[in-house]
């Protein structure tokens, strides 16, 4: 054979040995299953909100409370009503906290005299536990799941309302509508 012949006969049994080594090349390696599971969400949630009383209203300037009916209430600068009803909670979950709160942004119907609407101020919520707790800043966590909470919203007309401003003037209420928001979860 000549030269050629065997360095052309070399390098293809130098390439059969590389490939065949190649795939002869190995690392340690092992697997194993992480612990599944079922992951089951939460919930947040309110009961229809049963008012106290007739109507839910009450008249509380000065300190006591009276049940009125507001349709015939002739309010007057000063004077404080609050609206009251009870709803049962559903807080389920181990990180939930939640905040009630009256969502006045519905609260005055269409065609409510504007100068009225602009002085019924003191729009605040307080929110009570079964136990008789009052609940600082109207929070709930999922220790109040399956609670009754009563709510107390309140509706002052601005003391400080000047001459005769929204004298014999009407606002049309809707129904108080009470909210309850998931506050953000801190970061990690």
């Amino acid at each position: 054979m000549d030269k050629r012949g065997k360095a052309a006969l070399a390098a293809g049994a130098a390439a059969i040995l590389l490939l065949g080594g190649a795939g002869s090349l190995a690392f340690w390696q092992d697997s194993t299953q992480s612990g599944g599971g079922t992951i089951t969400a939460g919930e947040l949630a309110l009961s229809p909100c049963v008012p106290v009383g007739a109507t839910g209203w009450e008249d509380i300037t000065g300190g006591t409370a009276e049940p009125v009916d507001v349709a015939s209430f002739r309010i007057v600068p000063g004077d404080t009503l609050r609206y009251t009803c009870t709803t049962t909670v559903s807080a389920d979950g181990d990180n939930l906290t939640a905040t009630l709160a009256a969502d006045t942004s519905q609260m005055f119907a269409a065609g409510s005299d504007p100068a009225l609407r602009a002085r019924l101020i003191d729009t605040s919520l307080t929110a009570t536990s079964s136990s008789g707790a009052v609940l600082p800043n109207a929070q709930i966590t999922e220790a109040n799941d399956g609670q009754t909470v009563t709510v107390a919203a309140r509706l002052t007309f601005d003391p400080t309302t000047p001459d005769k401003e929204a004298q014999n003037a009407s606002v049309t209420l809707n129904a108080v509508a009470i909210t309850l928001t998931q506050n953000t979860n801190p970061a990690p």
